[in-house]
């Protein structure tokens, strides 16, 4: 599989890097600064680019069967720039150009899934969001209404505090209705993204993960 990268070189998109390559996925890590790569393999290319150039973006993902998008969202109550929406709107177009209709994403069970289930994981994330963070809320939700209104096979894997902690491959999944952990390792969510690239349980769903 040949699977591109956005946001290879944060604290989720590294582990996610990592684990396609375990894969034997050819690896493709879009990035704004290359030389934070240190990862060397004969499976990964690195490309460094804007996520807001839609000629750049259309032309590296020519080839490419599936996206992985690892790009963060400021967690401050104000910012001016919505720089993650604006690239999802940039990226659905190019993959619509190069008929690549898979993607893996994330947010925070701040977006509310039709599928949910009243809890305190489906409830609670929202209301703080609202209260410390209305900015990235608000871009979040934005993300999911234009994922939705697209026609990729998307996949919008939630989750609220990542941990840099270990590695377990044991991962819950559930809309409310599994108990389960809030924190969860960022390699445990880079390894459950790069899964759902062979899944089909959670196309355009929207599943939520913990330990």
């Amino acid at each position: 599989m040949n699977v591109m990268i956005f946001g290879a070189t944060g604290g989720i998109g590294k582990w996610a890097v990592q684990h396609a390559l375990q894969r034997e996925y050819h690896v493709t890590a879009y990035v704004r600064n290359a030389q934070k790569i240190t990862e060397t393999n004969k499976n990964l290319t690195v490309i460094q680019g804007d996520i807001h150039d839609q000629q750049e973006m259309t032309k590296a993902l020519s080839g490419q069967d599936a996206v992985v998008w690892c790009v963060g969202i400021p967690m401050k109550k104000r910012y001016q720039k919505m720089e993650s929406l604006e690239g999802h709107k940039t990226l659905i177009k190019a993959m619509e150009a190069n008929l690549v209709k898979r993607l893996v994403d994330w947010g925070t069970p701040s977006i509310h899934f039709q599928q949910d289930k009243k809890s305190l994981i489906t409830v609670v994330p929202g209301i703080i969001a609202g209260l410390l963070f209305p900015q990235a809320k608000k871009e979040m939700l934005a993300i999911a209404k234009v994922l939705q209104e697209s026609s990729l096979d998307w996949t919008l894997v939630r989750f609220i505090a990542p941990q840099n902690t270990c590695y377990t491959g044991n991962v819950k999944v559930g809309f409310g209705d599994t108990k389960m952990n809030f924190s969860i390792s960022r390699e445990d969510i880079g390894a459950f993204m790069i899964k759902m690239l062979e899944s089909d349980t959670y196309i355009r769903s929207m599943p939520i993960i913990g330990s």
